[in-house]
């Protein structure tokens, strides 16, 4: 599988170059505006994240200057082939999320915040909140809760659930820290560092952003609490963009991330790292992701707590008020395609079709299996309202029956979930 989707990478990637002379390589306005026309409706909703794609490659001021104040509410409905008693009730319809949003600009300075409430898992959260200042046209300093600039942004998936990697804590990710965005066309840079993950608080998965977590609340099937939190993040991102004329474009990006894992039951430092190699193609009404990056956790853990051993080759990992093991070191593979058709359906503006993949290979397969998730839907938008009909396959994914680090016994299988989200944004 690694061997097969870093030569699938690479031969696309090569492609693209060698033929780079035949294309226009400009990418200014024209092909920001291709990206932002393409993906409008992706990126007022999913996450709700104001101006994401301006945010990681180009500054730019608000519209208007003082405060904006916007927000959103969804519902969600889910049905769950693995819960017998959801099955019986024909699924279940729930409160999902309740948003408020601030952005503007108060003299020089740029921000931009995001407040949540999730009556569902009974917990309320930052999701983000950053100032800004625009040193130059192409350069923009941000310091606060901030999206992390690693791999396909803003997001590496089309679908509500995200892919794979957001579980490992590798997508849309935001932590605390300082980022600066430098854009010149077709190059795009970012460069950040990041002191902590964005509670400062280890101990609580109530969380938007999927982190490391200490396991104080006793985690996963009773593991031990293992003292471990994020600490001292450094990332850095770099973009190429093709514009191919009235065909599209095609964003093709190296991302690298380091850090260490402070353990504060022995007081030792351990490391962590990832990177990734990414293309991120609009062809017309077609959208293509693709993404490669191995990703290695080496943590200092006690040799056991309570006389229970600590397994180095697990790390726990939290959000949504839960926690959850993640292999230690392993690979993802992203491969997702969407096809955008406008419509005028009543109040229905257009539909977006996607299938979005992704496979965690584990390095320790002695120990852990495959963990893979297949998402197909339709995102309806009608003005004001999204809606995600998404069918989410998976196995050993966790929120979908599974346990990423589950024996190899063949009896983790397959599971489905339906899911419905309607979201209405102010």
């Amino acid at each position: 599988m690694k061997r097969f989707l870093v030569l699938f990478l690479a031969t696309l990637m090569v492609t693209f170059l060698w033929s780079a002379p035949a294309w226009s390589l400009t990418t200014g306005e024209a092909a920001m505006q291709n990206r932002i026309d393409d993906l409008e409706h992706r990126l007022q909703e999913l996450e709700g994240k104001p101006q994401v794609v301006a945010e990681e490659t180009k500054a730019e001021e608000p519209e208007e200057k003082g405060i904006n104040i916007g927000g959103a509410f969804r519902v969600n409905y889910g049905y769950l082939d693995w819960d017998e008693g959801g099955r019986d009730r024909g699924g279940d319809f729930t409160f999902d999320t309740f948003r408020l949003n601030l952005k503007g600009e108060l003299g020089d300075i740029l921000f931009d915040a995001e407040y949540r409430f999730y009556p569902e898992y009974d917990f309320h959260t930052p999701h983000h909140g950053w100032f800004g200042y625009n040193f130059t046209e192409n350069l923009q300093g941000q310091i606060g809760i901030q999206q992390v600039p690693f791999g396909l942004q803003p997001y590496a998936s089309h679908n509500y659930w995200f892919s794979g990697a957001y579980y490992i804590g590798l997508e849309d990710d935001y932590d605390m820290g300082v980022k600066f965005l430098y854009d010149r066309g077709p190059w795009a840079y970012s460069l950040a560092f990041y002191k902590n993950e964005e509670l400062g608080n280890p101990s609580d998965a109530g969380r938007y952003s999927i982190d490391i977590i200490d396991n104080a609340d006793g985690g996963f099937a009773g593991a031990q609490p293992d003292g471990n939190r994020e600490n001292n993040q450094v990332n850095g991102r770099v973009t190429y963009t093709l514009d191919h004329g009235d065909l599209g474009d095609t964003e093709i990006g190296l991302s690298g991330q380091w850090g260490q894992i402070y353990n504060d039951i022995t007081g030792d430092d351990g490391d962590r790292w990832a990177a990734a190699v990414h293309l991120n193609g609009n062809y017309g009404r077609w959208n293509v992701q693709l993404e490669y990056a191995p990703f290695e956790w080496n943590p200092e853990n006690p040799e056991s707590v309570d006389g229970i051993p600590i397994d180095d080759d697990i790390i726990t990992m939290g959000g949504y008020s839960f926690s959850w093991g993640v292999p230690a070191k392993g690979q993802f593979g992203i491969f997702n395609v969407a096809y955008n058709l406008p419509v005028a359906w009543g109040p229905i503006d257009s539909l977006t079709f996607y299938s979005d993949n992704t496979v965690i290979e584990p390095d320790a397969d002695d120990k852990f299996s495959t963990i893979w998730q297949n998402v197909v839907g339709c995102l309806i938008a009608a003005g004001p309202l999204y809606t995600y009909v998404d069918v989410i396959s998976g196995k050993d994914m966790i929120f979908m029956g599974g346990d990423m680090v589950g024996s190899t016994d063949a009896s983790h299988g397959r599971n489905t979930r339906i899911n419905v989200n309607f979201g209405y944004y102010f």
